[in-house]
């Protein structure tokens, strides 16, 4: 039994309420950085992390549950593997967008201004190449030739991300803040940046999946 046939197998509806509930997840994300820049650290970005944490532990559990059922399924060993290392790089992406809001809120980071319409822009690459991992898991259940066109659209948010994360430092390192504060937005951008790498993980376990179907 191969889940990959089709979208009405179980196991396929399973994922798809995954997907919903790691979207979910990452608009939380979205919000909480967009009300850091309005805010910094607030009662209302502290609100924002608790609803991202609530969505990646109830993301966390349906993956755990579709692991179990994968299990118990007679399903062909290879399909399994597959759809296992699928669910564990992409549940590596949320927990690295957690972490970020993690970061910035234990150390009390302040973002200064003259970063925020930049570090804005890393985010929203970044959650676009993690939204094209959801797009390209789906049509893995539709349309395995689209699946390629969207992982090299992830490829290309992952390279914007790279450059854009050397200006950012570069601008950084160039500021007259205090050397600690630069040291801590770096590791900040670096671990944002991380999140369209893991996406390119992601992608590159998808094309590995489509090649061996579309053989």
């Amino acid at each position: 039994m191969d889940i990959l046939s089709g979208r009405k197998h179980k196991i396929a509806q399973m994922i798809e309420r995954y997907l919903v509930k790691i979207e979910e997840c990452i608009e939380c994300f979205r919000k909480a950085l967009l009300k850091y820049f309005e805010k910094g650290i607030s009662r209302e970005f502290d609100e924002l992390i608790e609803k991202t944490h609530i969505a990646e532990s109830l993301a966390d559990d349906m993956r755990r549950e579709i692991e179990i059922t994968l299990y118990e399924k007679s399903m062909i060993p290879e399909s399994r593997g597959d759809i296992l290392g699928l669910l564990e790089n992409t549940d590596r992406v949320l927990n690295k967008a957690q972490s970020v809001l993690y970061q910035i809120q234990t150390q009390f980071l302040q973002m200064p201004e003259f970063l925020k319409e930049d570090f804005e822009k890393l985010m929203n690459i970044n959650i676009e190449a993690f939204k094209g991992v959801v797009k390209a898991v789906r049509k893995l259940f539709e349309d395995l030739k689209a699946v390629r066109d969207i992982i090299n659209e992830i490829d290309k948010c992952e390279s914007s991300s790279d450059r854009l994360e050397r200006e950012i430092i570069k601008k950084i390192f160039q500021s007259n803040i205090d050397i600690g504060e630069k040291i801590l937005l770096k590791e900040v951008v670096i671990e944002t940046g991380n999140i369209s790498d893991l996406s390119q993980i992601v992608g590159d376990r998808l094309n590995i999946i489509t090649a061996k179907r579309l053989i």
